[in-house]
């Protein structure tokens, strides 16, 4: 029999009210969210709600507040409501450093924002009078993981707080915040689990208890399975006494992502008759076991499973990272839906009810501690990994859907301040060591689930061992994105296996940013279009999925995120998700779906993402690629009721060009499956602007450009799009000379471009540019230029230009740098007067080199 560890998850009573009389014997819980007041500053309160978070700054500045802040709770207890009883509260996350004090007593300091505390309020409480409860809240991470990382740091009490009363016989609670109870399989296989329920019991009595511990398990009907009692003799004092009982379950019914069939475990305790219930908790469980080997991936109750799946944050505007349990439910049921078995929580412990929808939807789930990017190797950053590890660990021990340990992410990524040299040598031979310790730690917790970490791209993680450490090995890889092209993933996952073949590897990263407002017939690397994003994971998945070596993969990330220090398209945000914030699908999700989901059909026609396009020409239907992801042998695609033919998918996605008019244009596709015809109807709105513009298509003319561009950029307010730039031809419109502004190999630059929303309309420009000319109609013009110095380097001598129109100087000595600053929107708008039939605006520089990001002309109608 295969050894292994039957998990479970607690759920407590829940009171609107604490009664005001005599409390009955057994265990009460409530939340204790309400009636909370909020202290950014001293002297200056507000009411608030748990849970809440301090940081919706983080959404709109890199430079969002870390520091200290208050919670403040009045609260009365009659002496009936705490006579006999022993209270308790429980905190299920405070960001970072919690410090409680009743009644001007600290009471405890937790150190770690993703894991629960609970403290003991019994000696301190003033029955009959006001209470006061204050909790100091500290985001700003000194010593605490994470120090770095590209997520925002929230801070507050952000998840639940309960307030538990027991009789002062009960189950042990102060076991880091654990339930207290933990059950595992010794030995378990498809005939037969060995079922152990352990925990401890404790009294906080005045004087010694005679109990009884009964202990029972029933399978999802309600059918006792097996049962046990047995005497207890409990001493008071502050020491626990600890139980053991093993059942023996024949064919037991297994947990899986395809079956989440949970068993109920209720432990509780009672008076010598067995008549008063003082406590009880009741858990439901789930029986697996697994493995992992490089030859046939990641098994499950003995049966291979390739893990796809998903990394995914916890936040939402404008909650921040303060979700409720349905917000929660809600993103595990959308992963679910996609067909994924598999979820990285990333890069923290998350909600106890991310964890519960897990274990009932069937979603395997690699939970972590937030070591990210950067340790420091003090005595007390050390001890609050190891802390964080250890609650996580006791915390969630019982879930049947996690099936990974992880401990440290990218933590190569950067050396600490003045650390280089031999000091670099000495730092990573300590950073092993403390690697080591962490595993060590998460063994002996818990030795039946899968220990990883997740590594970046780079050959030091081998050279100094790390990649030895687990029984799994994360790899994080963004070739084709950051760098590189998309057949660099392949060829690196190859030589991993081949220098080393019995090692499991999983990628534990893996996506491409993308931003709705950005779309492009040609995309490239790094251009945020929701076109690359789409052929990126249509390159990887595949490749994932014919190589057993590698037993799983999750995109990064289910959702766009907030990182407040990232910049990019969209700043402030990590904007790589399948779904935005708001959890709006984007059109790629459909193509995992399409390629995970194997029990319905699906059929989607990938134009949601870009429902309304701008197309430039004289009249004639554009031909446009329309999309369709679907897991069906065999589509149609109709427009407007007409034919495009039909089409066998490759790889879950067939294309079609389709011949767009100007207005509402209807896509039809069909297919197939099993039987039963299927079908979606969805719908593109065109407009068109002229590629020749003449004196029969110039009225109402506005024709923007997106200068060093390949996208159509579309702004959210105005509804306005931005087309691809282009370069001139006689009769029409464009550019000469100069070449898309580049970095590090790719598209444009990501710093935040200030004054502006539009901020993808600055990041990209044309360097070296001569002119910009328009062939049109004489009449009145209004001409817009749209500059943002994004030159790589700050310099004494920044560009500065001389910019003419049609022949008449307009812009000298222009240095957008010198009047608003590097990255700052500068606009220039005037009126010409078109007496040629052109309008032409020239560059030249007279320090540096010309660049130009925007144009935009309109007609001035009489």
């Amino acid at each position: 029999m295969k050894r292994n560890t039957l998990f479970h998850w607690m759920v407590g009573a829940m009171l609107c009210t604490l009664p005001t009389a005599t409390l009955q014997a057994g265990r009460l819980t409530q939340t204790w969210n309400d009636g909370w007041r909020f202290s950014p500053c001293p002297g200056d309160t507000v009411a608030v709600q748990l849970p809440h978070t301090w940081n919706l700054d983080a959404y709109s500045t890199a430079h969002y507040y870390r520091g200290d802040a208050w919670y403040l709770k009045s609260f009365r207890m009659d002496s009936a409501q705490v006579a006999g009883r022993q209270l308790y509260l429980k905190f299920d996350a405070a960001n970072s450093l919690a410090d409680v004090y009743l009644n001007g007593t600290r009471l405890t300091t937790h150190s770690g924002g993703y894991t629960a505390f609970i403290v003991d309020i019994t000696p301190y409480l003033r029955p009959g009078v006001e209470n006061l409860l204050r909790v100091r809240v500290n985001n700003e991470n000194k010593d605490i993981p994470p120090l770095a990382g590209d997520f925002t740091i929230f801070g507050g009490i952000y998840r639940d707080v309960w307030l538990i009363s027991t009789s002062r016989q009960h189950l042990h609670l102060t076991d880091a915040a654990s339930p207290g109870i933990y059950i595992d399989t010794p030995a378990i296989d498809s005939t037969q689990a060995q079922v152990r329920i352990r925990g401890a019991v404790k009294n906080d009595g005045p004087r010694a208890m005679k109990g009884k511990l009964r202990i029972s398990l029933c399978d999802a009907t309600g059918k006792v399975v097996a049962k046990a009692e047995e005497r207890l003799h409990i001493p008071t004092g502050a020491d626990s006494i600890a139980f053991s009982r093993t059942f023996r379950v024949e064919r037991p019914h297994l947990w899986s992502p395809a079956d989440p069939y949970l068993y109920k475990v209720r432990v509780s305790l009672t008076d010598a008759d067995g008549k008063t219930e003082d406590d009880a908790v009741s858990l439901p469980c789930g029986l697996r076991w697994m493995s992992a080997d490089a030859t046939q991936g990641f098994l499950l109750n003995g049966k291979p499973l390739k893990l796809i799946g998903v990394s995914c944050h916890q936040d939402q505007y404008p909650m921040g990272i303060a979700l409720t349990d349905e917000m929660h439910r809600r993103d595990m049921r959308l992963i679910k839906e996609m067909g994924a078995n598999f979820v990285r929580l990333a890069h923290y412990p998350q909600d106890e009810a991310v964890l519960r929808a897990c274990d009932e939807l069937g979603l395997l789930v690699w939970e972590e501690v937030p070591v990210v990017n950067r340790v420091e190797l003090n005595d007390t950053f050390r001890a609050n990994s190891q802390s964080a590890l250890r609650e996580m660990i006791r915390q969630h021990y019982n879930h049947p859907s996690i099936a990974f340990w992880g401990f440290m992410n990218e933590v190569l990524m950067q050396l600490p301040q003045g650390v280089k040299g031999s000091k670099a040598v000495e730092y990573h031979e300590q950073l092993i060591n403390q690697a080591r310790l962490l595993h060590e730690t998460l063994k002996a917790e818990d030795h039946y689930r899968l220990s990883t970490m997740a590594c970046a791209e780079s050959q030091l993680y081998n050279r100094l061992g790390l990649t030895n450490l687990t029984d799994v090995v994360g790899w994080n890889l963004y070739m084709g994105w950051y760098g590189n092209r998309f057949d660099d993933f392949e060829k690196f996952v190859d030589e991993e296996h081949r220098k080393y073949p019995v090692r499991p590897l999983i990628i534990s990263e893996f996506g491409a940013g993308s931003d709705r407002r950005l779309q492009s017939l040609h995309p490239e690397r790094f251009d945020f279009s929701m076109q690359w994003q789409q052929a990126y994971l249509e390159h990887y998945l595949p490749v994932i999925l014919q190589r057993p070596f590698l037993i799983g993969a999750a995109v990064w990330n289910f959702i766009d995120f907030s990182s407040a220090s990232r910049q990019e398209s969209m700043p402030h945000i990590n904007n790589k998700g399948l779904v935005d914030n708001q959890r709006h699908p984007k059109d790629v999700y459909y193509y995992l779906q399409a390629l995970l989901r194997a029990d319905r059909p699906v059929l989607h026609i990938a134009v949601s993402d870009w429902p309304v396009r701008t197309l430039v020409t004289d009249g004639s239907p554009v031909p446009q690629p329309i999309k369709v992801y679907t897991n069906l042998p065999d589509v149609a695609l109709a427009l407007d009721g007409h034919s495009l033919g039909h089409l066998r998918p490759e790889g879950c996605h067939a294309e079609w060009n389709a011949p767009l008019h100007a207005g509402r244009n209807e896509l039809k596709v069909t297919g197939t499956y099993q039987g039963q015809s299927v079908e979606q109807t969805t719908y593109i709105e065109v407009v068109y602007v002229p590629e020749h513009i003449t004196p029969a298509n110039v009225r109402g003319l506005e024709l923007a450009v997106n200068v060093g561009s390949n996208c159509y950029f579309t702004d959210p307010a105005s509804q306005l799009c931005w087309l691809p730039d282009r370069p001139y031809t006689p009769g029409s419109w464009g550019y000469t000379g100069g070449e898309p502004l580049t970095r590090s190999g790719h598209i444009g630059t990501t710093p935040q471009i200030i004054g502006t929303a539009n901020d993808p309309l600055l990041q990209t420009a044309r360097d070296g540019i001569r002119q910009y000319r328009f062939d049109l109609p004489n009449g009145s013009y209004e001409l817009e230029l749209l500059f943002a110095d994004i030159s790589a380097t700050k310099t004494d001598n920044p560009n500065t230009l001389n910019v003419g129109v049609n022949d008449e100087p307009w812009l000298l000595h222009f240095c957008p740098a010198t009047e608003a600053g590097r990255h700052t929107l500068v606009a220039r708008k005037r009126m010409v007067e078109v007496t040629d039939g052109k309008l032409e605006v020239s560059f030249e520089a007279t320090t540096g080199q010309t660049y130009l990001n925007t144009i935009k002309v309109l007609r001035i109608d009489p």
